[in-house]
């Protein structure tokens, strides 16, 4: 008879998941206690933050529409992350790709599916250049690759800012916006009465192409095998420079690419005045997922949905909404935590080293 014995990674499998699952719900007690600490009625204002969303189609539609954006720079993120490059230039690209969508979808004259294809393709292309800069200074340069990302961010949002409140600026709108974008670059709808737009079916294509480009490609094995052991890719044999430099220009593609169906799916024009803040969501989601694409779509929709939540419980109560921000941080601690119950985790792998030896030496098989 054989007897079972779990393997390593799956013990470190299961408590990874274990561990997101404890952050969270450490998070959402914290965020009852000051729920308790302000509140009239606690229980009422903590249940709205729970399952408001549920009680309305309408906000269905909003969780999903707010985590549309999340899976182009999540996936992003998760890719650097892999290949050991904290490259954190997914807002600056994401910024950029919509300014740069912007200067091509108000162009007029453009047959419909051709206008926002070219909206893309300038998108990717300008997001690939701000997230692939700071990786070509890093193998060339050695320059440290979190600074340099975290600078460039800011040379794309005020070359971004010049560009639309300049050459693309509509002086007769009466605010700060570019030009009305054509209708032929615009998105269309998925379902009719909401938001929910094109953008959804390309940003689950960005998760898909993700997870197959780092798990069942040549490519994804370097990937990998840089961002685990660098020096053992190099004595390798792996073009180590050049794969670093081609995963951040692929990420600023999908980065720069959300940017563009972001401004193209929900509004008529550029409107933005600042950053976003959906790169920055894409490191706290990539460190949510660990790091696998595959997990993107349920974190961006956690996310969307705890915010959703928080809007909710602002419109009904006096709860301000940054409260989001309190339970964002506590997940991400915890998750982020190496020695968040680490020792838990390495005794049961000690036992169960010691029964597969047990095991081995009295003749059986394991599993």
């Amino acid at each position: 008879m054989k007897n079972k014995i779990l393997k390593k990674e799956l013990i470190e499998k299961r408590f990874s998941l274990l561990r997101t699952f404890l952050a969270i719900v450490i998070s959402l007690a914290i965020a009852f206690i000051l729920i308790y600490a302000v509140s009239d009625k606690p229980i009422k204002d903590f249940m709205t933050l729970m399952i408001g969303p549920l009680k309305s189609v309408n906000n269905l539609m909003t969780i999903v529409t707010k985590a549309i954006p999340l899976l182009f720079t999540g996936t992003a993120i998760c890719l650097v992350n892999r290949c050991g490059q904290i490259n954190i230039a997914a807002e600056g690209s994401f910024f950029a790709g919509a300014v740069a969508a912007t200067a091509v979808a108000i162009v007029p004259n453009i047959p419909p599916i051709l206008h926002f294809i070219l909206c893309f393709i300038a998108a990717m292309i300008v997001g690939a250049i701000f997230m692939g800069i700071p990786s070509i200074l890093h193998v060339k340069y050695n320059a440290v690759t979190i600074v340099s990302s975290l600078m460039i961010n800011y040379v794309a949002l005020f070359l971004g800012l010049y560009i639309i409140l300049n050459p693309l600026r509509d002086g007769s709108a009466g605010f700060e916006a570019s030009y009305p974008f054509k209708s032929t670059a615009i998105l269309p709808k998925l379902f009719a009465g909401t938001r929910i737009h094109l953008g959804l079916v390309f940003g689950l294509i960005v998760v898909f192409i993700g997870y197959i480009l780092l798990n069942k490609t040549a490519f994804g094995v370097q990937i990998r095998t840089i961002g685990t052991n660098e020096k053992f890719a190099k004595y390798s044999g792996m073009p180590i420079s050049r794969t670093i430099v081609l995963t951040s220009i692929i990420a600023g593609m999908m980065a720069g690419l959300g940017g563009a169906c972001e401004v193209l799916g929900n509004y008529p024009r550029f409107v933005y005045t600042g950053f976003t803040n959906h790169g920055w969501d894409g490191v706290m989601l990539a460190v949510l997922c660990y790091n696998q694409p595959k997990y993107m779509p349920l974190a961006a929709m956690f996310l969307a949905y705890i915010r959703t939540s928080a809007d909710a419980l602002n419109f009904t109560s006096s709860i301000p909404p940054e409260i989001v921000n309190i339970i964002q941080g506590i997940i991400i601690i915890f998750i982020a935590s190496e020695r968040f119950l680490s020792v838990w985790k390495h005794r049961v792998i000690v036992n169960n080293a010691e029964k597969e030896l047990h095991v081995r030496m009295s003749g059986g098989d394991t599993l």
